[in-house]
């Protein structure tokens, strides 16, 4: 969305009504790298210095086209720097040293270098059948073209063109040092930019002696954490409701026009505004207090039957009290616990039933005081109940949950809006039902899970993981006792056997494709032990393990288990789960009966 913004195409759009002459200091050209045709440009047969030189025409041909597009773009948008008839009066015949196949005139050469293009796929295609076609010298062309610009067009003398390429880390390496080259080298009036995934900058190097050097030779931003994460709520409900508002609908907060005119900026920063954006797009998406949640066990027959299993299987295992003493709708957010609680030898029943009545009584209790047994275990005994009825939680519903879910990724947040809004057949207006939202989050979840497949070089390797990461913290969400609730990110302990270099390299991947996030540890038994890493699974794949999406507890494993979930057998895996469940003292019909076919037909 940033590249597209500061690209010439929305800089100088013709829906801006004024733009004013300094706007010329910073033409962007956006550039996306194909990752099928730059594979293709490699081996078959052709010398590595064949392709390298190929690789530069084509940048040539692109970014050419791109800067004569910009040209179109100033020249019909307000700014008044560039006239129609000037470009129509260029003259690029100095350009034919490179190519006699260049035409002249401003109205045939993009046409001509769009030809070029194609004859070059062509050949890529069928590099050793087709004759090679003449290939021009990358960024010394686009330097050549720019200056014959700006030595005809005065009012561009001060001009600067930024070359925005992005998906970056979809070059292969070869490709990727062509492009650090024309990075060190970048001045005025040509700047190259790169923008890539988290931990996808593989290689510093050049196609010369010299390496990127940090801060001398580029600056890096993380848009997600310098920008993002602190805006999210705020950026996500305007996109949103700029859909609504497009679409026709009424009474909204916010303007279109409002959001497009940058001297509007301040104003969208003012907490009222926020807030007000924020209201209207939690009143199109709604979600339910804690509560609300509970109670929707005591409303719903089958939902309601569970939990009276869930407390008679725990009593059967202690003595003291009936059903009915824990079963209590007056006080649901407590009633939905006490299996849990009921479940731990630290707490007897007796206790349990007697904190229950002090907190029917409005007296201090355990249930909501110090020891906060409801904002503890609500959440995860809510997911234990919901589990075995293949529905989904109201957990995951309301415009919280969505941006939580999404964790700074727009897409995503739109995929969940626009599932939920497919879903919506129980509301006339724009309100969309919590109940419709969360079955459109496991719908949206369960997609976006078979998307890690095409991620880059590993993304099978990364399915099977997502797979069986997953599926160990759906059984860590089923343990009878919740004494871990809500365990939804790791922590590597030393095993018997090390990650090996590969190990690693597949976890820089998963964290490259945003499968994990990395956190340092926040606990610590002393100041001497060394500082732990914490990779969180992301929150979007939570409703399709019906696992919680909140970065609560971790769960400590093996580096030997890391290894068996990366790169393990089946049958290895298989036990592996096995000995999670032993452990966590998992019951046969306490675990889903489709949770190890599910893992079968997905990893074997």
């Amino acid at each position: 969305m940033l590249l597209r913004y500061l690209s010439h195409q929305t800089m100088f759009s013709s829906k801006r009504p004024t733009i004013p002459n300094h706007a010329l200091s910073h033409i962007g050209l956006y550039w996306r790298a194909d990752t099928q045709f730059a594979s293709a440009m490699s081996q078959r047969g052709i010398p590595s210095d064949t392709w390298d030189a190929a690789f530069n025409h084509m940048a040539a041909v692109i970014l050419g086209m791109e800067v004569l597009s910009s040209l179109s773009s100033i020249a019909l948008s307000s700014c008044d720097a560039v006239r129609p008839e000037q470009l129509e009066d260029l003259d690029f015949h100095r350009l034919s040293v490179y190519s006699q196949q260049l035409s002249p005139a401003f109205k045939d050469l993009l046409p001509k270098l769009e030809e070029m293009l194609w004859e070059f796929e062509s050949w890529v295609n069928d590099a050793r059948g087709r004759t090679q076609p003449a290939f021009l010298p990358g960024s010394k062309f686009l330097q050549s073209l720019i200056k014959e610009i700006q030595r005809q067009i005065p009012t561009l003398q001060n001009a600067n063109f930024f070359v925005y390429l992005d998906e970056y880390e979809n070059l292969d390496l070869r490709q990727q040092q062509i492009v650090n080259t024309w990075l060190k080298h970048s001045q005025t009036p040509l700047i190259f930019n790169l923008a890539m995934k988290r931990n996808a900058f593989d290689t510093l190097a050049t196609t010369g002696p010299e390496a990127l050097s940090d801060i001398h030779d580029f600056r890096t931003h993380d848009l997600e954490q310098d920008f993002l994460e602190d805006n999210f709520q705020i950026i996500a409900a305007e996109i949103l409701l700029l859909r609504f508002a497009l679409a026709g609908a009424p009474n909204l907060p916010i303007e279109p026009d409002v959001l497009r005119d940058p001297e509007k900026i301040e104003l969208r920063r003012t907490p009222e505004y926020k807030r007000n954006a924020i209201a209207a797009a939690k009143g199109l998406f709604p979600g339910m207090t804690n509560k609300e949640l509970a109670n929707t066990i005591f409303v719903d027959t089958a939902l309601s039957n569970q939990l009276r299993r869930r407390i008679e299987r725990a009593l059967s295992r202690r003595s003291g009290g009936t059903v009915q003493d824990f079963f209590r709708p007056a006080v649901p957010e407590a009633s939905v616990i006490t299996p849990a609680l009921l479940s731990r030898q630290s707490t007897t029943p007796e206790e349990v039933r007697i904190e229950m009545e002090k907190l029917e009584r409005g007296e201090n209790n355990k249930f909501t005081g110090v020891t906060n047994w409801i904002h503890n275990n609500l959440v995860g005994s809510l997911l234990q109940l919901y589990e075995p009825q293949s529905r989904a939680c109201p957990f995951y519903a309301g415009f919280d949950a969505f941006c939580d879910l999404s964790r700074g990724n727009i897409r995503h947040f739109l995929e969940l809006c626009y599932k939920s809004l497919n879903r919506n057949t129980t509301s006339s207006d724009s309100r969309i039902p919590p109940e419709e939202q969360a079955e459109a989050a496991r719908q949206a979840s369960a997609a976006l899970l078979r998307e890690v497949k095409s991620f880059g070089r590993k993304g099978n390797q990364l399915h099977y993981f997502v797979f069986r990461l997953g599926t160990l913290f759906m059984l860590a969400h089923q343990r009878p006792s919740l004494s871990e609730s809500e365990q939804s990110h790791f922590t590597i302990l030393r095993g018997t056997s090390d990650l090996s270099d590969e190990d690693h390299e597949f976890l820089r991947e998963a964290l490259k494709w945003s499968v994990l996030y990395e956190h340092k540890g926040t606990k610590k038994k002393s100041e001497q032990e060394p500082e732990t890493i914490e990779y969180v699974l992301n929150p979007i794949y939570a409703p399709f393990f019906h696992i919680s999406y909140r970065k609560k507890r971790r769960l400590e494993i093996t580096s030997d288990d890391v290894i068996c979930l990366i790169r393990g057998k089946y049958s290895e895996v298989r036990e592996l789960l096995r000995r999670y469940s032993g452990k966590w003292g998992l019951e046969h019909e306490e675990l889903n009966p489709t949770l190890f076919p599910l893992v079968e037909s997905e990893i074997l």
